[in-house]
């Protein structure tokens, strides 16, 4: 039997089990392991997989939660930098303009002051980035956990809403995360 130690097998087949169910996510993790030895092309497949199961299995508000829960990092550093950037703002346009300036990783785009855009010229996901080709939205929704968890820190005492708006990796030009507070 094929290894299932791979940390974004392990990461998903978790959140399957806290934000869905337990059979669901035994049943994937018996059928689809991934070994942390995968090479490129074989995460790329299995993310397709794991898109292909989501959608079949559960409806579009719980995938969006299962991914989020799959966050690769906690977003901590990004958070410090524009923490960092915000603290010295009057204004969100101020801030966005001041990240704007010194940053290359990201952008920010001022929709209003209790709205913006977090937006990636590239992708940066460790399971897909080096295999060209198209993959489902339902893939990037981990993106939204990560998202949610810098933007918590930036603005500290708001609710903050995420919404994915566009995938480079589902056709889009780009990574752009919807930001409100």
């Amino acid at each position: 039997m094929a290894k299932n130690d791979n940390a974004h097998s392990i990461r998903l087949i978790e959140s399957i089990r806290q934000n869905a169910d337990a059979a669901q996510a035994e049943a994937f993790a018996q059928t689809y392991p991934l070994s942390k030895a995968a090479d490129p092309q074989k995460k790329y497949q299995w993310a397709r997989t794991v898109c292909d199961f989501l959608e079949q299995h559960f409806d579009t508000e719980t995938v969006i939660s299962i991914r989020k829960a799959c966050k690769c990092n906690d977003g901590k550093s990004i958070a410090n930098k524009l923490c960092k950037y915000r603290s010295s703002a009057t204004s969100i346009r101020q801030f966005v303009d001041a990240f704007n300036a010194k940053e290359t990783f990201a952008k920010l785009e001022y929709v209003s002051e209790r709205k913006l855009r977090f937006c990636y010229p590239q992708c940066y996901c460790a399971c897909i980035k080096r295999v060209p080709g198209e993959i489902s939205k339902t893939w990037c929704y981990c993106t939204l956990g990560n998202a949610e968890s810098i933007f918590r820190e930036v603005f500290k005492d708001e609710d903050v809403c995420v919404s994915l708006i566009e995938s480079q990796k589902a056709g889009g030009s780009r990574c752009v995360i919807e930001v409100e507070w």
